[in-house]
């Protein structure tokens, strides 16, 4: 795994570990809002002490105010134990995490095949705003320059942008299925009009925390 990767279910891990410990020690009751309370509280006091490393700094940032804000919205113990699992799919399993440009054309095959346009011709990362024009509501798009400066042979080197729009949540759970971990970088203010940003990186070791599908569990 890279240092994020690590780093972020290192942490995690901890947080769960010093939850049922809580637990055992009679200290807190495990149910879901003790629980929620005390990651909130955790995560605060490890904010302030510089506990883990800065990699991770924005996720615990993200998940402080969205416990504080959102509440019950985003349960933290069960997000918590999703990114575990999800790592651990990947990279304690014997999943083979080598991307290739032949297992990204089979996965562009299989969204074609879901009723995705998909486009690869198009120059779209390092010249300005772009507009593509789509028939169908779902679309997908990967930069004509980076379909080569990215590898070096059949091997993902580099990181690759992927242009998305419409149903975000699908192409995340499509990503996923072909082997792809995907970190998204905004929802759709790229520089492909109407288009989110997602990256995947070389042997899925992503620098920021990958999405999370729905449909994993």
């Amino acid at each position: 795994m890279s240092l994020y990767s690590q780093e972020i279910c290192s942490s995690v891990q901890t947080a769960l570990e010093e939850l049922a410990q809580a637990h055992q020690q009679g200290k807190l009751a495990d149910a879901p809002l003790p629980n929620q309370f005390y990651l909130v509280r955790w995560i605060t006091k490890s904010l302030k002490q510089q506990r883990f490393p800065r990699c991770v700094s924005d996720d615990f940032v993200r998940w402080q105010k969205a416990g504080r804000s959102k509440g019950n919205q985003i349960m933290l113990e069960p997000l918590f134990r999703k990114i575990l699992a999800y790592y651990d799919d990947f990279f304690q399993s014997e999943r083979c995490n080598q991307i290739t440009d032949k297992r990204i054309e089979l996965f562009l095959d299989e969204m074609e095949a879901a009723g995705w346009e998909v486009s690869t011709s198009e120059a779209l990362v390092g010249c300005g705003k772009v507009q593509l024009f789509t028939e169908q509501p779902d679309s997908l798009a990967i930069c004509s320059g980076q379909c080569e400066s990215c590898f070096d042979g059949e091997l993902l080197v580099h990181p690759m942008s992927l242009f998305v729009r419409g149903n975000h949540a699908r192409f995340v759970e499509l990503a996923w299925r072909s082997g792809f971990m995907v970190h998204k970088r905004t929802d759709y203010k790229s520089n492909v009009k109407y288009h989110g940003e997602y990256l995947i990186y070389p042997g899925n070791r992503g620098e920021q925390l990958a999405e999370l599908p729905s449909g994993f569990e």
